[in-house]
């Protein structure tokens, strides 16, 4: 009973509770604000604030003004592990939840009063001590997890993948059931070209976390990779199921690899359905345009464009990417089409408009 008394005690104490509507703010994102005060009840300045993702694999920071306070938005709703830190030593570490868009969570740490509380229980209950004990245990062992994350991504931008798959085999010894880790391991395989290893790896992953999108999509790109196209095909398909908001980024990586595998006509279906669901999505229009160009044009030996004619769609959807994206990884190759095409070179356009729609 005074165990549970101090955990509903702890939780009123760190935990104020308050969910504030976020104004101005997109209707996608949520925020966490609040104010620390150190051991003896003062402001405490130049804290850092860390929030990480139990849901997706991201962490962000910010620190303490002169006055204690902190605020961060922008954030998904979702778990979240937080942790406060002067300087290396951890002040207060625990898991909150933004229930949903459009709030701000208030956090308001008083380590003062945390202190007398935990002393004061501690001298009614010897259980404190077994309890600080294993709360220490497990800072330090988020510690060390977040290290394995942090070194492992480090060394998978730095292209040394061979060393990243040590850091997240490490991370998941720790924490063995976490999805969102196996398919960091995957990525790291795939990078190293150990293939074979990486599809497990997403496989496990999707045991884990079967409904994340992005996992079904890197698993898809990964099974086209290996030649098994119609599986990847499906796995972007459902990804775009799961999540209608990242759909035009899935449907796009289906439309590419139809293009790539010369079915133009499902190419074509699914690019115009990746700029519907998200029509500044740019290369979804540039590679609309090629696939609209390659369906029906004369192709020479050695050249996508050969004798050139103008398709339904194709001008439109070369001009929209470059709107979007005027000095982009394709706008040289768009705006030779266009030449090519005989259509208005970009200085002409008018300004950015929703693709107009064709019907094949």
């Amino acid at each position: 009973m005074i165990v549970r008394s101090l955990r509903i005690l702890l939780a009123t104490l760190l935990l104020s509770g308050a969910v504030l509507p976020l104004a101005a703010q997109s209707p996608e994102v949520a925020a966490f604000a609040g104010t620390v005060w150190d051991e003896q009840g003062k402001p405490l300045a130049g804290a850092k604030v860390i929030f990480r993702s139990l849901d997706f694999n991201l962490q962000r920071e910010v620190e303490t003004d002169q006055e204690g306070h902190f605020f961060h938005g922008g954030l998904h709703s979702g778990r979240y592990h937080i942790t406060i830190l002067r300087g290396e030593q951890v002040l207060w570490s625990y898991p909150v939840t933004l229930l949903r868009f459009r709030e701000v969570v208030r956090l308001d740490i008083n380590l003062q009063k945390l202190r007398e509380a935990a002393e004061e229980l501690m001298r009614l209950s010897p259980e404190l001590e077994q309890r600080r004990e294993a709360d220490r245990a497990g800072r330090e062992r988020a510690r060390q997890l977040q290290q394995h994350y942090n070194r492992g991504n480090r060394l998978l931008s730095q292209g040394r993948p061979a060393d990243a798959i040590v850091e997240f085999q490490a991370a998941l010894e720790l924490e063995p059931e976490r999805g969102s880790t196996e398919a960091l391991l995957g990525m790291a395989y795939a990078e190293a070209g150990r293939l074979d290893e990486a599809l497990e790896a997403y496989r496990r992953a999707l045991a884990l976390e079967p409904r994340e999108a992005a996992h079904h999509s890197n698993l898809g790109a990964l099974l086209v990779r290996k030649g098994e196209v119609e599986e990847g095909l499906a796995k972007f398909e459902k990804a775009a199921r799961l999540d209608p908001e990242r759909a035009a980024l899935f449907l796009f990586n289906r439309g590419a690899t139809l293009l790539n595998t010369g079915r133009l006509t499902e190419a074509v279906a699914s690019l115009r359905r990746a700029t519907r669901k998200d029509a500044t999505l740019a290369v979804a229009h540039y590679f609309l345009g090629l696939a609209r160009l390659r369906s029906s044009a004369p192709r020479s030996e050695g050249s996508d464009a050969g004798s050139l004619v103008p398709q339904p769609g194709a001008i439109e959807a070369f001009q929209r990417y470059l709107q979007l994206e005027p000095e982009g990884k394709y706008a040289e190759a768009a705006r030779t089409y266009l030449e090519q095409l005989g259509a208005p070179p970009p200085e002409v356009l008018l300004p950015a408009a929703p693709p107009p729609e064709f019907f094949d």
